[in-house]
């Protein structure tokens, strides 16, 4: 008998467990994806290397000069210097070497991979440009792209495409430079509108209300 109800007790107790998992990833699935305002100085590290990426994806230089004040959000401060030194550390034991052979590896299928990326994201660019210039897609703050009026199964599988690739691309930027996924994000939404046309569709970050708000790019 003291078998039996030991064995209810775990089976009670599995399927607690079971529960409660399955409601932390509903939890997650819901939440919604947002930016961290507390904005850093290495944003301006980030922002310059997604200006550089973004160059090559649209093959042409920015239009224009996008801050982040030009979105609603606080002035970026200055870089902050956290530059790990390349050469050895003298030490009374000799010379030590701060990156392995291993780093150096994952360094270099990251890079390979972000090539990538970026090409498979070039390669598109024309479609997904003519998509946002007929107002039918918008940029939106959380880096990826948004829809503005019903699309052909055709375009949401570009729009789909297109925002996998942002998404693996942010996070092996982040990875790369260890700073946040919401920052690298907020870097190649700025860098993203400094190519757009007059009258796509953008969000700016409304301070009175403290939500992001859709408007038209008029710059």
């Amino acid at each position: 008998m003291k078998g039996m109800q030991l064995l209810a007790v775990v089976a009670l107790l599995a399927s607690a467990a079971l529960i409660g998992c399955i409601q932390t990833k509903s939890e997650v699935e819901v939440k919604p994806v947002d930016i961290n305002l507390n904005i850093t100085g290495r944003l301006e590290l980030v922002i310059t290397d997604a200006r550089q990426q973004e160059e090559k994806i649209v093959g042409a230089k920015p239009k224009r000069t996008v801050r982040t004040e030009d979105i609603g959000l606080p002035p970026v401060l200055g870089p902050k210097s956290d530059v790990i030194p390349s050469g050895p550390t003298l030490t009374d034991d000799g010379p030590v070497f701060p990156v392995r052979l291993a780093s150096l590896y994952v360094a270099a299928a990251s890079s390979d991979r972000q090539a990538q990326l970026v090409q498979q994201r070039a390669a598109r660019h024309p479609q997904i440009e003519a998509m946002l210039d007929n107002q039918s897609i918008g940029e939106s703050h959380t880096g990826a792209l948004v829809p503005r009026a019903s699309l052909s199964a055709n375009h949401q599988a570009l729009v789909n495409a297109e925002n996998a690739d942002r998404a693996e691309l942010y996070k092996l930027e982040a990875a790369e430079k260890n700073t946040p996924v919401d920052e690298v994000t907020l870097g190649y939404y700025l860098a993203r509108l400094e190519h757009i046309n007059k009258g796509t569709w953008v969000e700016r970050y409304n301070k009175s209300t403290g939500r992001w708000e859709w408007f038209q790019w008029d710059q």
